[in-house]
């Protein structure tokens, strides 16, 4: 067997065990950066609950600005450095916050579904700097479940993370059932033809 082959079958391996070996739902975590919320109107102190991305659109006049305003991305619920509540939305443009009573609005934490979530994507339990460090899970969808993973800073600024376990393991199933064993019959047929030539008889010659 040639040098050249050689390296082909020890890099084939090597990509093999990469594929059954490397935990994609951890990796996935640690690699997506944290998303910027914006800057808000109002001081924030507390998160009550934040949704990554909102299945509703949200449409109201915002008297701050004097104009309606339309969300469609990320929405926080949070309190005030002056103890008040606010809805506060992404426009896309800016960040608008709505002062009233969302609770309503604000789902019972699900402690079982964000402990598994957690576990399945690697996130540790805190988060050194930050003032607040939570999560918001949602595993009702089954394999469509996800984990929203939210920070305060000391300046009232919001950076989340948003991990969906269907996208994560589409890459998984690729790799693992179609991928994987591609791979693997390609080094056997490599290796099986180098056996060949090395038990083939000599040609004799008359």
């Amino acid at each position: 067997m040639s040098k050249k082959n050689i390296i082909l079958i020890a890099t084939l391996a090597v990509l093999v065990l990469l594929i059954y070996g490397v935990d994609l739902f951890k990796l996935n975590y640690r690699l997506v950066g944290w998303n910027e919320f914006g800057e808000p109107p109002i001081t924030i102190s507390h998160i009550q609950y934040f949704v990554a991305d909102t299945p509703n659109i949200i449409s109201y006049l915002d008297r701050s600005v004097g104009e309606e305003v339309t969300c469609y991305e990320a929405v926080a619920f949070v309190e005030s450095d002056a103890n008040e509540t606010y809805r506060c939305c992404d426009t896309g443009d800016r960040i608008s916050c709505l002062r009233g009573d969302f609770s309503s609005d604000i789902p019972s934490s699900d402690e079982q579904c964000v402990s598994e979530l957690k576990s399945i994507f690697g996130v540790p339990d805190t988060l050194a700097g930050a003032k607040e460090y939570q999560f918001y899970g949602e595993c009702s969808g089954g394999r469509f479940a996800e984990l929203t993973v939210v920070q305060l800073d000391d300046h009232g600024m919001i950076r989340w993370k948003n991990a969906k376990v269907s996208g994560i393991q589409v890459v998984a199933s690729a790799l693992r059932c179609v991928l994987g064993p591609a791979l693997l019959l390609v080094i056997l047929y490599m290796l099986y033809k180098f056996y060949q030539e090395k038990t083939a008889a000599p040609v004799r010659r008359i």
